[in-house]
């Protein structure tokens, strides 16, 4: 995917209405007193097709417009949304949230915003083939084309099978009233599959996905065997693999597995408004040793191509490369724009609003461990008996107890150095700290790819996670038979 950065953009006879409409706004906030206000419009338009055992089960598409309007006024925020909006719409929107505000100065937290200089700028996505130009048939046939190839591995051995398509293009205008007017554009596709396979009693699934910030040219280049097919074989071999030992091993997490220990068990942490409240375990720890020497971790929505990346964050402040962690050692968190002003820092344009009638929040967007020195058969030469954890499939955490679970849909056992049998319905649980101070090895390899979306405060947003081989010392293995 291109990305077209336009300084000072002419506004074409269309968009110029809507750049003077919310100039108004953010004018007549200023009027009424408001100390801070935006305005900030949300278009988008997706296609669903998800297709289950073989035969088409679900289509779904649609759009949606609508305008958000925050104002801060007597250091208390006030906001309110309308759908497909006018003039008077708006306006009737920024009584609301003005009104708001002036009935919650009393009773809420004060609020307040970092000082920004004035950016203007367009962000157009250019992509090989707009999705919205593919006939839902195409769309179909190429899912169905996936689907039938993984059905020919799996055979009689099938319990379920699901694949899914979908694609997005979102646009969002931001304006507010330190001189920002932002409009940015991005197109997203993506594709999921989960296979069921049943031996007797016994069920295994497995799961792919393949997702980047780019048309149906997706599409076209992947293969079944980097999808579906991959996905099937290992559903089969699963149904051979031993249950794992239970109790404390040494581990090795493959980068999916080491993407969701990174988003989950420091991501989260690491978000600044989780650190106001309370709901951090890292809460006044910067600048202390927080992990091995050998971790730094980064948070960084600018790398191309990447499904959490953006060039502008829902409150127009540029994305950047946050570091959380370096060699060990807490520096920084992630920020909005009220979250910066409270701790004295610049703003690094991290918060996100799932749509027009939501809220920017902070929230992460590809987050990962940087490489390290070492090779994976090193990594695993240094374990009499463990365990090597792949197929990153979810996680959890309790953020303000420092607890983390990951579960991996496959498994390997280490037996004196050398990769053993595989395993299945391998999960681990530890405290977030513990664990990366116990990491004492990092490979040399790096992966991400784990494209999905992220829940918080009722919101899901666009993420990535990954990053190399990582060795934990020990760690508590479980699962079920």
């Amino acid at each position: 995917m291109q990305w077209i950065l336009l300084s000072h953009p002419a506004p074409t006879e269309k968009e110029q209405p809507m750049k003077d409409l919310l100039q108004s706004i953010c004018d007549k906030a200023k009027q009424r007193g408001a100390s801070f206000a935006d305005a900030r419009v949300f278009e988008s338009e997706n296609t669903g097709i998800t297709r289950q055992d073989g035969r088409a089960d679900k289509l779904n598409s649609g759009s949606s417009r609508g305008l958000g309007i925050r104002v801060l006024k007597n250091a208390a925020w006030g906001f309110a949304s309308v759908s497909d909006f006018d003039s008077d719409s708006a306006i009737a929107a920024l009584d609301s949230a003005i009104s708001m505000a002036e009935a919650s100065a009393t009773r809420s937290e004060e609020g307040c915003v970092a000082e920004m200089p004035g950016i203007q700028r367009e962000v157009k996505a250019i992509v090989e083939i707009d999705p919205r130009t593919v006939s839902v048939e195409r769309k179909m046939a190429a899912l169905e084309g996936y689907e039938q190839a993984a059905l020919k591995v799996i055979g009689e051995k099938l319990a379920n099978s699901i694949v899914s398509y979908t694609d997005r293009a979102d646009r969002e205008t931001i304006c507010n009233t330190q001189g920002t007017y932002v409009r940015k554009e991005s197109i997203r596709t993506i594709m999921h599959c989960m296979f069921v396979t049943r031996e007797g009693n016994l069920l295994q699934k497995a799961r792919s996905r393949v997702g980047e910030p780019v048309g149906f040219e997706l599409i076209e280049k992947t293969k079944p065997e980097n999808f579906t097919v991959k996905a099937a074989n290992l559903a089969v071999s699963l149904l051979s693999a031993a249950p794992p030992p239970a109790g404390k091993f040494p581990v090795i997490f493959h980068p999916s597995i080491t993407g969701l220990l990174t988003h989950e068990a420091i991501g989260h942490n690491a978000e600044a408004d989780h650190i106001l409240s309370g709901g951090s375990i890292i809460e006044g720890k910067l600048g202390e040793k927080i992990a091995s020497d050998l971790v730094t971790i980064i948070d960084d929505s600018t790398i191309p191509g990447k499904w959490g990346s953006f060039d502008y964050d829902s409150e127009g402040t540029p994305g950047s490369r946050r570091v959380i962690v370096e060699k060990g050692v807490l520096k920084g968190y992630m920020h909005s724009l009220q979250t910066a002003a409270k701790m004295g820092v610049a703003p690094n344009g991290s918060a996100r609003a799932q749509s027009y009638a939501s809220r920017p929040i902070i929230r992460m967007s590809n987050t990962f461990i940087e490489r390290g020195a070492s090779s994976f058969d090193d990594l695993v030469k240094g374990i009499d008996l463990g365990i090597y954890l792949r197929g990153g499939e979810y996680g959890y955490v309790f953020s303000e107890r420092g607890q983390y679970t990951c579960h991996a849909g496959e498994a390997v056992m280490i037996r004196n150095g050398e990769l053993a049998e595989q395993l299945r319905d391998v999960s681990v649980a530890g405290m977030t700290l513990e664990t990366l101070n116990n990491i004492d090895m990092i490979s040399d390899d790096f992966e991400m790819n784990m494209p999905g979306m992220c829940g918080k405060d009722g919101q899901w947003m666009y993420v990535d996670n990954g990053g190399p081989h990582i060795r934990v010392k020990e760690l508590v293995v479980g699962g079920q038979a």
